[in-house]
């Protein structure tokens, strides 16, 4: 690719899959609820996500965001949190078991992912299959895991206005983020590991049917 050459129509991506059976089914809080799940790293700017929940609260008091994760920007986090004055709205609970993580994100009413690099959203994908719309950075990735208006949003990254505007579009249109949420289902379904597994084995044969064929030609040349 540095090197410029057109290689693009020979690259096939196989995105990994999930097992959607693993995935909780639970009533949503009672009370707008938002989930970062991951790494807490520098480049996720989950800071963004903190800034934007300034301006949820004063409207919806009782909105909770959950950040949920261990890394080296946690104890900044924290710090930043204190310094916003939404510690009190904000909890950070480290690392988490695969059975929280799954009840934590079943019972979110949204994911945020505010990360300026992501090679695949596989999270955002999770989040999908237990019915959680996902807001996010419009990045590459991400941009291929969230479909913008049908399974989350996509706004401009590190733009903690529209960060903000989405979070709260979403607390107030009862109706869209429900039908994200249905929508997230079905989105999610199509990355199972048997799908992933089936496309691997489509190119492998269609590798193996190119090469027969170049053989078979080159054979048929030397013969004549």
């Amino acid at each position: 690719l540095k090197l410029g050459q057109n290689i693009f129509s020979s690259i096939e991506i196989i995105n990994p899959g999930i097992h959607p059976q693993n995935f909780l089914s639970l009533k949503k809080t009672n009370y707008p609820s938002f989930l970062y799940l991951g790494r807490i790293q520098p480049y996720k700017n989950i800071e963004i996500a903190l800034k934007a929940f300034t301006e949820v609260l004063p409207k919806y008091k009782d909105a909770t965001l959950t950040i949920a994760g261990y890394g080296e920007s946690l104890n900044l986090l924290e710090k930043m949190a204190t310094d916003l004055k939404i510690e009190k709205s904000v909890v950070f609970t480290g690392r988490v078991t695969e059975d929280e993580k799954y009840k934590l994100l079943a019972q979110s009413w949204v994911m945020v992912q505010p990360s300026m690099i992501e090679g695949w959203g596989i999270t955002v994908i999770e989040a999908n299959a237990s019915g959680t719309p996902v807001i996010a950075s419009n990045v590459n990735g991400l941009r291929d895991s969230v479909v913008d208006g049908r399974t989350g949003l996509l706004v401009k990254p590190k733009d903690v206005f529209m960060f903000a505007k989405a979070m709260i579009d979403l607390i107030e249109n009862k109706e869209f983020r429900e039908r994200l949420s249905d929508d997230s289902i079905k989105w999610a379904g199509t990355f199972n590991w048997q799908n992933s597994a089936n496309k691997f084995l489509s190119i492998i044969n269609d590798e193996i049917s190119r090469v027969y064929k170049f053989i078979s030609l080159e054979k048929a040349l030397a013969r004549e």
